[in-house]
């Protein structure tokens, strides 16, 4: 049996008879789970196109899971230049586990383990996770060597995308010997798999211990992870405060990427609470300090000048988000992955403000270069795709050329049809939208069908009140009275107009075009 520390030494070793041209097997595992899931998602939105509701809401949730995993892989892939450096990490991690392996006579020979290993490097997490399995089954492990097999198993399942299996294996990292580390991707995987409470629960554990063990940036870390399970609840003071005591203690260890990351989720926590203005310096100083510690040719700096953008133009800023917009396209045509998702942002970003400005042509132009891009990224079965062709709609109507932007409106909710479902108040959007288009080429009929299932949709999603209701309300009474006196739904379409003229408006954030 080999010694423990030449056991160890082959987790994180290069394979000798791999020659150094050859292609980077993680790579290309990785384009090869890229295209089954693709697949996989093309295959399930084709049959939601005819499924009954039953089956439908089942298909749509594998649908979701397949997108979720698709978007993850298409990211490890465009990062790879940034982010390999983690994968090897994890690899010698994992072999390290595995070694432990080589210390218990009789449990795991060493060929064995050679040759998970060496599988683990070529993109086949299956022997390895055999192996750590028969290992954690184990029932006379103390806690520590039990926790750190845990955490093994969880990356293995994380790199593998099998987020509620690695969920559970963090989970028991975290409970069998309780650390940082352990704790913090405890309460991620939690929070990915939609346990809030149980991400909560462990979020609160990690500061506990953060404060009591830990440096300022642990804390500093405990205070921004809790926060994003914060924001996932929607409590956004709560987290915003968090994360303003996060970015003081990391001005105290001092500039980097981390610190700039705290920055940009304040920021984005200001923003979702519409105080764009307050957004505003710490996205500043997100991007200032992401071009000095990763450099401009960095996804990460493009899509921070992107947000900036943005959040100018929230401002109505419009001339001074101009060249972070195009500064972000020009780096992230650069990077050095041909197809990165941040290109489709950065697209869209100068898109909006192109046609903000009344600019359509250029802004329809880098609409539909954001469509292609993503549509070779993910395919054309996600709910932001059909979001990307409705606002390229939106650009065709404000043209004029009408029965271009109706085909377009009507190819969106198809996607939306299947993916979201009839009774997404994002469907009721873009059934108002199609509707205006019909109304506008003279076909009043159909446009009060589509009026009234979009209202139905609104006043059961939000309410009588709400602004967005009351907007389709609004078009919906100004096509009865200019072209449909008689209609049937006269009577409740000025009930509820006049419902809406005497009460208080509702939260805002209808985004209801027309």
């Amino acid at each position: 049996m080999a010694q423990p520390h030449q056991t160890a030494a082959f987790a994180a070793a290069p394979d000798p008879g791999r020659a150094e041209a050859a292609p980077d097997p993680g790579l290309v595992h990785l384009t090869a789970r890229e295209t089954l899931l693709r697949d996989r998602c093309e295959r399930l939105f084709v049959q939601l196109r005819s499924a009954d509701p039953v089956t439908a809401e089942a298909l749509r949730a594998d649908l979701a899971l397949a997108h979720d995993a698709l978007i993850a892989t298409v990211h490890q892939i465009a990062n790879q230049p940034w982010e390999g450096h983690a994968r090897a990490e994890r690899l010698a991690e994992i072999g390290e586990a595995l070694a432990e392996a080589a210390r218990k006579p009789g449990q795991v020979g060493v060929v064995r383990l050679t040759e998970a290993m060496s599988a683990l490097r070529d993109g086949a997490s299956g022997p390895a996770a055999e192996v750590l399995a028969e290992l954690a089954a184990a029932s006379t492990l103390p806690a520590d060597e039990a926790a750190r097999l845990a955490f093994a198993q969880g990356q293995i399942a994380e790199a593998a995308l099998r987020w509620h299996e690695a969920a559970r294996h963090y989970a028991r990292a975290a409970r069998l010997d309780p650390d940082l580390r352990s704790l913090q991707k405890a309460r991620d995987l939690a929070c990915r798999t939609g346990d809030l409470t149980g991400a909560f629960r462990l979020g609160t554990a990690l500061m506990v211990l953060a404060e009591t063990s830990g440096a300022p940036e642990d804390r500093a870390m405990a205070m921004a992870d809790h926060a994003l399970t914060l924001e996932a609840q929607d409590r956004l003071p709560e987290a915003e405060g968090y994360l303003r005591k996060a970015a003081a203690l990391g001005r105290s260890v001092g500039p980097g990427p981390d610190q700039a990351q705290r920055l940009a989720q304040l920021a984005r926590v200001i923003e979702a609470q519409d105080r764009f203005a307050d957004a505003e310096g710490p996205l500043r100083k997100a991007t200032e300090l992401t071009r000095a510690t990763l450099g401009e040719r960095h996804p990460d700096t493009c899509a921070r000048l992107n947000a900036l953008g943005l959040n100018l133009q929230a401002q109505d800023r419009d001339a001074e988000a101009e060249p972070l917009h195009r500064k972000a396209l020009d780096l992230a045509r650069q990077l050095p992955v041909a197809a990165h998702p941040v290109t489709v942002d950065c697209l869209t970003g100068l898109a909006q403000l192109a046609e903000r400005q009344g600019r359509l042509d250029q802004a329809e132009h880098l609409y539909r270069q954001a469509l292609d891009l993503e549509q070779r990224l993910i395919g054309r079965t996600h709910p932001d795709f059909g979001g990307r062709i409705f606002a390229l709609a939106e650009v065709v109507r404000a043209q004029r050329r009408l029965p271009e932007a109706e085909t377009l409106f009507r190819k969106a909710l198809e996607i939306d049809r299947a993916t979201i479902g009839e009774a997404h108040r994002d469907f009721g959007i873009g059934l108002n939208n199609l509707a205006g288009v019909v109304e506008a080429q003279g076909r009043p009929a159909e446009a009060e069908a589509l009026y009234a299932a979009a209202l139905a949709i609104f006043r059961d999603r939000l309410g009588d009140l709400h602004p967005a209701t009351q907007k389709v309300v609004r078009n919906f009474r100004a096509l009865i009275a200019a072209q449909l006196p008689g209609s049937a739904h006269r009577p409740g379409v000025e009930a509820l107009w006049s419902l809406g003229q005497a009460g208080a408006p509702g939260p805002g954030g209808g985004c209801v075009s027309g």
